[in-house]
């Protein structure tokens, strides 16, 4: 599970740094040229030095073509990490054009508003304080009875906190980033409630339990706009090292035991 968990975070990772790619690509082409060309000198440069670098402590070891591979992934990397960083500028439109997918996605996910309106049903009818008679439970019913403020918030409330674990779960790095909440505020709520129920019909849906949800972490992203890009950059640059001491690792492997075998 924990690894499963771990996959997960770093597929949301890669979905967002995408995002940023796709948006700096459509937006900024003259910019993207630029940083390209920065890239592949600083790419360049990257696999001269994989190269010779082993010479420091074996002289008279030759780089093969088996080691150059080693050094054009250090060089593709370098280029790869050059345009994602400063694509990475585009963080905040990435992970709000993903707050939007995830929001279309759970407003037409089934399984989940099934799930959380049976268990909102359950939560309702267990304060006793509503009719149920013309209300049957799920999976044959289709409404829950919210006539009075304390069912109202309850379900409500089932509702918004399914949707932000749901969040949490499927968007686990973007979650962690802007430390988006756990649950609705709840004047938040009382309020979307006090609104809904004034003009509109006698059961809360499941959809503005996402919309709220939604729309507290686009307000969180507002705030932690700063956040969003630096945690970026550091997850990058941390995959970047890690590439390049593998790539330049196995070359001085490779330079160590030719030494090795010459004494």
């Amino acid at each position: 599970m924990a690894v499963l968990s771990r996959m997960t975070f770093f597929q949301d990772f890669l979905s967002l740094l995408g995002a940023a790619l796709t948006i700096f690509a459509a937006s900024e082409r003259a910019m993207l040229t630029a940083v390209c060309i920065g890239g592949v000198v600083l790419a360049a440069l990257c696999w001269w030095v994989c190269s010779i670098y082993s010479r420091l402590w074996n002289k008279s070891f030759r780089v093969a073509s088996l080691h150059h591979v080693f050094c054009a992934m250090a060089a593709l990397m370098t280029l790869a990490a050059t345009v994602c960083f400063v694509a990475l500028r585009h963080a905040q439109e990435a992970s709000e054009a993903s707050v939007r997918i995830w929001e279309e996605q759970l407003k037409l996910d089934k399984v989940w508003a099934a799930k959380t309106f049976s268990a909102a049903y359950d939560k309702v009818k267990a304060l006793g304080i509503e009719d149920f008679t013309n209300h049957p439970a799920p999976p044959l019913g289709e409404s829950i009875p919210a006539t009075n403020e304390r069912s109202q918030f309850e379900c409500a409330r089932t509702y918004a906190r399914s949707a932000a674990l749901h969040f949490a779960t499927s968007r686990p790095c973007l979650s962690s980033i802007i430390q988006a909440r756990s649950e609705v505020p709840a004047d938040v709520l009382k309020k979307d409630i006090t609104d809904y129920f004034a003009t509109q019909g006698k059961t809360y849906p499941a959809t503005k339990g996402i919309s709220l949800v939604a729309a507290e972490v686009k307000a969180g992203l507002r705030v932690h706009l700063p956040r969003v890009v630096k945690v970026f950059r550091i997850m990058l640059v941390g995959i970047f090292l890690a590439g390049q001491l593998l790539a330049f690792g196995l070359v001085g492997w490779a330079a160590y035991r030719d030494l090795k075998a010459r004494t």
